[in-house]
C-alpha cells in the first residue's frame, strides 16, 4: 500500500487523507483518499487490496465505463448517482461480479459472491455457489 500510494503521488496525485501505516506490527494501512489520480499510475492497474480510494474525473458515463472496464479484473465496482437511468446503464455496462448502487455493501449470504476476468471464475453464497458442487445431468429417453 505504501508502494502504491507513494506512486500515485508521485504520478500526479494529490493525497488527501491517509496514506500511512498504522502501528509498527502487521498490515494495517490508514484509510486513504487519493484524488486526481492517473491512469498510468500503478494504483490504477493492480488490485491495491487495502482501504484507498483512488479517485479520478471523467467526462460523461461512456467514458466512466471504459476506465471501469479497461483491465483484466472485475471482483467489484461501485456507482453513486442520483439518476435511476444511470445506475441501469452502469450497472448493465460495467464488467464486474459485484456492483453496490449507492452503497458499498455488495456482499451477502443470500446472493453470489465472486468475480469476473483475472478476478475469479464462479460464485459462492447464494443459490449459485452450490453450483460447483452439483452434478448435473440431462437423461432424455
Amino acid at each position: 500500500m505504501q508502494d502504491l500510494t507513494a506512486d500515485a503521488v508521485k504520478h500526479g496525485a494529490t493525497l488527501l487523507g491517509g496514506g500511512a501505516r498504522i502501528g509498527n506490527k502487521g498490515y494495517f494501512w490508514q484509510p486513504t483518499v487519493l484524488r486526481d489520480v492517473p491512469a498510468d499510475a500503478r494504483i490504477m492497474n493492480e488490485e491495491p487490496f487495502g482501504p484507498v480510494a483512488a479517485l479520478s474525473p471523467f467526462e460523461g458515463l461512456e467514458a466512466a465505463l471504459a476506465s471501469a472496464n479497461r483491465l483484466p479484473f472485475g471482483l467489484a465496482s461501485y456507482v453513486f448517482t442520483g439518476s435511476a437511468r444511470t445506475a441501469l446503464l452502469a450497472s448493465q455496462g460495467i464488467e464486474a461480479g459485484m456492483v453496490g448502487l449507492n452503497q458499498i455493501a455488495v456482499a451477502q449470504v443470500d446472493s453470489p459472491f465472486g468475480g469476473v476476468k483475472e478476478s475469479g471464475h464462479g460464485s459462492e453464497d447464494g443459490p449459485e455457489g452450490i453450483e460447483a458442487y452439483l452434478v448435473t445431468k440431462a437423461v432424455h429417453q
